[in-house]
């Protein structure tokens, strides 16, 4: 009996260990690895940053002078594109999991395999926010395209001219 109460505290021991250990977990504090992250939270930079764009975003629509309907077109596509970018990041976080656990395991092919998939959801994201960039200028009428135009190059100086490849 004595011998069973000893195993038994010693695959708890051996199983608390592991899970103290786990290449997921290992004390780090949310944004230890991410320090300008870290720094912009705690400095409470990044909501000035939210704040900052979503109103933009509402001075935006007020000098577009978007309808109603057109707001709403907006907000839906918004949302839905919200979504669609949290589902992909999920993805990733979990594709990444997996990449550090075939790493532990010395499982190169898996992890190059993770590594494609890793970069194919990236992809997928970026050509997912052109695509909302394109569908949120398309329910402008040619009028506040053209005074987007204007407010854009208002906001946003012309950057330094990129050479091209050859």
């Amino acid at each position: 009996m004595k011998k069973l109460v000893f195993v038994v505290i010693g695959v708890i021991a051996v199983i608390g260990l592991l899970t103290a250990f786990d290449g997921d977990s290992r004390g780090h504090n949310e944004g230890e690895h991410h320090p300008m992250r870290d720094r912009m939270l705690k400095d409470g930079d990044h909501h000035k940053r939210m704040q900052g764009m979503h109103d933009r975003h509402q001075m935006m629509c007020e000098e577009l002078d978007l309808t109603d309907e057109q707001k709403e077109q907006m907000e839906d596509l918004r949302i839905n594109s919200k979504k669609e970018m949290i589902t992909i990041g999920a993805d990733l976080k979990l594709l990444e999991i997996d990449m550090r656990s075939a790493m532990r395991d010395k499982d190169f092919r898996e992890a190059k395999a993770i590594t494609k998939e890793i970069f194919k959801l990236k992809q997928l994201g970026a050509i997912k926010r052109i695509e909302h960039q394109e569908q949120r200028w398309n329910i402008l009428t040619p009028e506040q395209k053209e005074k987007a135009e204007e407010l854009m190059k208002e906001h946003h100086p012309p950057k330094r001219k990129i050479l091209k490849r050859k």
